[in-house]
C-alpha cells in the first residue's frame, strides 16, 4: 500500500476491512483521512483524545455513544459525525458501510472500552499511545486480553460477564505490518528529497480527558447542508478553535449561476477535498485530493468552461494548534497572471468590528468574511483592478457566486439579533424581581 494524496474511495474501499481504520493519506497531512469498510459491530467503544469526524460514505450504521449528552446517531450516506474528543463511540453497521474518519495526523493517546449492556458503566479500558503503538496494534492486543481475562468482561453490579470478541473478521496484525512498511518507504523517500516527516514524541499513557460539556456530538447530512447554505466553503459544524476539524461545504454550478472567476487562496494548514457528487468536472464521485499550501480556486481566464458542471465537495482542515495559522487571498492578472491584490490575514480573526459576542462561535468562520473584504477591495475600483506589470484592468470578480458577501453580512444580523434577545430577557428578569 502507498500512501497518496489523491485517490479514489469507493476504487479503494473493497481492498479494507472492518475497522481498519487504515490512513490513506502521505505522512503529515493533517487532518489525516483513514478508511474502513465495515459489516459488523465495532467490538469496543474507541476514544480519541483529539477530536474526530465519521463521514459515511456508503451504506447505513448507527454511532452509539456513552458518557454523551448523545445517545447515537443513525448515518446515512453524506452524514458526518463531530465527535468531541474524549467521547467514547462505537459504529454498528445496520448493512455493509464504507466509512471515513478524520483524525488529526498526531493523534496522541486513544482507548477502547468495553460497558456493561444494562447499566451502561464502564467495564475495563486499554489506553495507548498512538505515537508509539499504532491504533491496529493496540486494538488487537486490547481484545485479546479482554478475551483473556473474565474480570474485564464482568459488570460489577449485575454480575453479567459480555461474551468474548471474535476476532476472526479483523485484519488488524496484517494491516499493522501493511502500514509500517507503507510508512517506512514514505520516510525514505522524503530523506532522499531532503525533507523530514515530523514524529511525535511517545508519552505515558495516561487518562483521557472527558469532552468538554459545550462540545458535544453533532451530525450533519452534506446534502442538506449544501441546500441551504448562503456560501462557499460555509462550516458544517460550529466548532472552529485551534485543534477543531473543520468540514467545509462547497456547491459548484455555472451553469445556473454565472463564472466563478478565479483566485489564488494560501493556507498554512492542509485541506483536504472529498467529493460529494459531480458531473462535468475533473472529479469523481468519492475522489480525494490535497493540494498544495497556495492553490488555484475557479476557473482560469482562457480555460474552457462546462456550464453543465455541478459539484459538491467537502473542504477539511484542521485548526492549528500552539502555530500561527495564516491563510490569503490572491487575485491575478487576467491577462499577464501577475499578482493585483493580495490579502493576507490571521486565519482566526475578522475583517470587520464586533460588539457584545457571548459566543465567539457565532462568528462564524473567518476565511469566508476575510474572503469577502479581498473581493470587496479589488472591486472597489478601477485602480485596485489594474494590473501594475501589463496595465490591463481587470473585470470585478464574480462576489454573489461564492455568497461570502452574504455569509459576512448574515453574521453581523445574527449577533446583533442574539443581542436583542439576550437583552430582552434580561430585562424581563429586571422586571420580575423588583
Amino acid at each position: 500500500m502507498r500512501r497518496k494524496n489523491r485517490l479514489e474511495i469507493y476504487k479503494e474501499a473493497p481492498s479494507r476491512g472492518p475497522y481498519d481504520e487504515c490512513p490513506m493519506l502521505e505522512l503529515g497531512i493533517d487532518p489525516q483521512l483513514h478508511l474502513s469498510r465495515n459489516a459488523v459491530p465495532q467490538p469496543f467503544f474507541l476514544v480519541c483524545e483529539q477530536d474526530t469526524v465519521i463521514a459515511q460514505m456508503s451504506g447505513t450504521a448507527r454511532i452509539e455513544f456513552r458518557d454523551s449528552a448523545v445517545n447515537y446517531f443513525d448515518m446515512a450516506l453524506g452524514d458526518f459525525a463531530y465527535i468531541p474528543g474524549g467521547t467514547p463511540h462505537r459504529i454498528a453497521p445496520k448493512a455493509e458501510s464504507i466509512h471515513l474518519r478524520y483524525k488529526a495526523s498526531d493523534p496522541g493517546l486513544e482507548a477502547v472500552a468495553w460497558y456493561s449492556d444494562k447499566t451502561r458503566e464502564e467495564l475495563s479500558r486499554v489506553t495507548w499511545d498512538c505515537a508509539a503503538e499504532l491504533p491496529q496494534e493496540a486494538y488487537l492486543r486490547a481484545c485479546r486480553a479482554f478475551n483473556a481475562d473474565p474480570k474485564m468482561r464482568t459488570c460489577p453490579t449485575t454480575g453479567a460477564v459480555l461474551p468474548q470478541i471474535d476476532l476472526a473478521p479483523f485484519r488488524w496484525a496484517e494491516l499493522a505490518a501493511e502500514i509500517k512498511e507503507a510508512e517506512a518507504a514514505e520516510r525514505s523517500r522524503l530523506d532522499k528529497k531532503g525533507g523530514a516527516s515530523r514524529t511525535a514524541a511517545p508519552r505515558a499513557a495516561g487518562a483521557i480527558a472527558a469532552a468538554p460539556e459545550d462540545k458535544v456530538p453533532l451530525k450533519v447530512n452534506v446534502y442538506d447542508f449544501a441546500r441551504v447554505a448562503t456560501a462557499a466553503l460555509a462550516p458544517m459544524f460550529p466548532y472552529l478553535e485551534p485543534g477543531c476539524i473543520v468540514p467545509c461545504v462547497t456547491l459548484q454550478d455555472p451553469g445556473k449561476r454565472g463564472a466563478p472567476g478565479y483566485f489564488v487562496h494560501y493556507n498554512t494548514v492542509y485541506e483536504v477535498n472529498v467529493c460529494f457528487g459531480t458531473s462535468g468536472s475533473y472529479q469523481v464521485p468519492g475522489g480525494v485530493q490535497v493540494g498544495p499550501y497556495t492553490h488555484g480556486v475557479g476557473v482560469k481566464p482562457g480555460q474552457p468552461a462546462n456550464p453543465a458542471m455541478i459539484n459538491i465537495g467537502v473542504i477539511t482542515q484542521r485548526q492549528s494548534v500552539g502555530l500561527p495559522q495564516k491563510e490569503a487571498m490572491i487575485f491575478m492578472c487576467e491577462k499577464c497572471n501577475a499578482e493585483v491584490l493580495r490579502r493576507d490575514y490571521d486565519a482566526h480573526a475578522y475583517p470587520d468590528r464586533f460588539e457584545k459576542v457571548p459566543d465567539p462561535r457565532m462568528l462564524g468562520l473567518p476565511t469566508i468574511q476575510q474572503s469577502s473584504a479581498a473581493a470587496e477591495a479589488l472591486n472597489a475600483s478601477e485602480a485596485a483592478r489594474t494590473c501594475k506589470s501589463c496595465g490591463h484592468v481587470n473585470q470585478p470578480f464574480p462576489t454573489p457566486y461564492w455568497g461570502w458577501d452574504d455569509y459576512r453580512r448574515r453574521t453581523h444580523v445574527i449577533v446583533q439579533a442574539r443581542n436583542m434577545m439576550t437583552e430582552a430577557a434580561a430585562n424581563i428578569a429586571a422586571q420580575a424581581a423588583e
